[in-house]
């Protein structure tokens, strides 16, 4: 991502330097693009910057994201040295602030929908492009604008989202939840029929964490995988089912594989926000990494630190485990694995009512643990609480641990580790939105 995003702010610097003798071609900020230079007509490589900044804005708001639903469903804490509201008010201990920093977890992912809808009017009003090009901006756009609501919705939840933004100053009402996951799945099924049509190649350079995906075909089969996500989240199986074959899944082939957020901690990019630093540490709750099955290998994403971690600000928590996941500034942050649709293949398979299916997803999932095969009861429920356990380890610091206890409505079943702590449903209203509502009612 360095590279790509580097490469543009040379361009700029050289049509800088050459534009008092020559007549040259606009360039834009593809992260932040002026609207009136792209709107009409733009350029093969305007449409470029605008696809690379889609990409790079899809970060925006992600760590905030993690970390804040990470914390909801009590799967690790943020030992912040600077904000107790991460240990007090999303732990239910003081109110929740809609218009504290935590927030983010909604509000940074306008920004990715408002590129997707620039990127695609500018596609559309581009007469410097074919047909399968105009199809592959738009398809990569869709994708991504799926993406981004779908993260805002898991975290506004019965609170819904605004589907139509197109027109900042005439945005729709908040849909409600089951809309919103109708909508979301709408912008995906779009944008998989966009990249059907965009021929073999892109016009534009994916980063390297797309390596694999950098095709329309073959980003096609990301864009089915998040599709895949919603599916679940709709608890509409039959769909869900017969998106798997369309996905990345590969029962054979590595857990890690899939798209993933690239970083540099060189300027004009940014640093993997995750890491554990002086002021920030990420930790692990101690009852999850104490139940671990013996033998489990995904112990190795904490490590275990003598004395334990200790948080004394608003309310007092000790831990042992420490996140291992992410160590270098450049560390890659994963969109969606492998591991987790062999994990959703394996949950389908149970909800179809397909036991010896879902018994080999979770085998497949439990064997590469180093831990040996599922001995369990093997109804329905059973099953589901298996793949919930698996899910929890394998996905760990992923953020999905909250989302899955809410939609199986486990939310009481989740471990609290300090008196008086509480699982939120969601997060509030940001107050720009209320405001908004309030004076145009």
């Amino acid at each position: 991502m360095k590279n790509i995003i580097k490469s543009f702010f040379i361009l700029i610097i050289g049509l800088l330097a050459l534009s008092a003798c020559s007549k040259l071609e606009p360039v834009i900020d593809p992260n932040f693009p002026s609207i009136g230079s792209v709107a009409n007509n733009a350029s093969k490589g305007q449409l470029n910057n605008l696809a690379v900044g889609q990409v790079s804005l899809a970060r925006n708001g992600l760590s905030t994201y993690i970390l804040v639903v990470g914390t909801l469903g009590k799967e690790l804490f943020n030992f912040n040295s600077t904000e107790s509201r991460w240990m007090t008010e999303l732990n239910g201990l003081r109110p929740i602030d809609n218009s504290a920093f935590y927030n983010t977890a909604t509000t940074g992912f306008g920004l990715p929908v408002r590129q997707a809808n620039i990127l695609i009017a500018s596609a559309d009003n581009s007469n410097s492009i074919t047909a399968p090009e105009r199809s592959a901006y738009k398809g990569l756009a869709n994708t991504f604008k799926g993406l981004a609501y779908l993260y805002q919705l898991n975290v506004q939840y019965r609170n819904g989202v605004r589907l139509d933004v197109i027109d900042p100053f005439k945005p729709s009402k908040p849909a409600t939840y089951e809309e919103s996951l109708a909508g979301i799945a709408r912008f995906l099924d779009e944008g998989a029929t966009q990249l059907d049509a965009a021929g073999a190649t892109f016009p534009f350079v994916m980063p390297s964490g797309f390596t694999g995906f950098n095709t329309p075909a073959t980003f096609k089969r990301f864009n089915r995988a998040i599709a895949l996500r919603v599916a679940i989240y709709q608890k509409d199986w039959a769909k869900a089912e017969s998106l798997l074959s369309q996905t990345f899944l590969n029962e054979t082939g590595s857990l890690t594989a899939g798209p993933q957020h690239t970083f540099s901690p060189s300027s004009p990019d940014f640093a993997n926000p995750l890491l554990n630093t002086t002021s920030s540490r990420i930790v692990g709750v101690e009852k999850i990494f104490n139940d671990i099955e013996t033998g489990d290998k995904r112990i190795s994403k904490v490590t275990v630190v003598s004395p334990s971690l200790t948080y004394t600000s608003g309310t007092t928590y000790a831990t042992k485990y420490l996140s291992n996941i992410y160590t270098s500034g450049t560390t890659p942050v994963p969109i969606i694995r492998n591991e987790e649709l062999i994990l959703i293949a394996a949950e389908v398979a149970a909800q179809r009512g397909r036991t010896n299916d879902a018994v080999r997803f979770i085998n497949i999932i439990r064997n590469a643990a180093d831990l040996p095969n599922y001995a369990g009861a093997t109804t329905s429920a059973a099953l589901i609480d298996a793949v919930l356990k698996e899910r929890l380890y394998s996905l760990w610091y992923e953020g999905h641990r909250w989302v899955d206890m809410r939609r199986y409505d486990k939310i009481s079943e989740i471990h609290l580790p300090v008196t008086g702590m509480r699982v939120l449903l969601q997060l509030e209203r940001p107050v720009q939105e209320v405001n908004w509502d309030n004076a145009n009612p």
